[in-house]
């Protein structure tokens, strides 16, 4: 199974977080998204996507803990057929839990 995790910031200061933990993701075997400065479909923040696959998932996952500090980061499993579901019941969250735009999915 492939999974994503969102990396969220609402300031200057949690960007920089953000962008600090891009390198060692991409060294880790994720593929990176483009980083996205305004709010984009279902997410209600400036962030970007991290792709995975299930045998890195937990040191992935691991590493987000560790370092997330003040952000919100969504982690989903991505079946791709159901965006809806993933964003949701597929889905939890390190650091705070943010309301998505789940309307786009309708």
């Amino acid at each position: 199974m492939n999974y994503h995790a969102h990396i969220y910031w609402k300031s200057e200061e949690e960007r920089e977080i953000a962008l600090s933990l891009r390198l060692n993701l991409h060294d880790s075997g994720c593929g990176l998204g483009r980083i996205k400065n305004i709010p984009v479909g279902p997410h209600p923040f400036p962030m970007y996507q991290v792709m995975y696959e299930g045998n890195i998932k937990e040191c992935v996952e691991q590493y987000l803990h560790k370092n997330c500090k003040s952000l919100s980061i969504l982690l989903h499993e991505d079946i791709g057929e159901n965006h809806k579901r993933d964003h949701t019941e597929g889905a939890r969250w390190i650091g705070q839990k943010l309301d998505l735009n789940l309307n786009i999915f309708d």
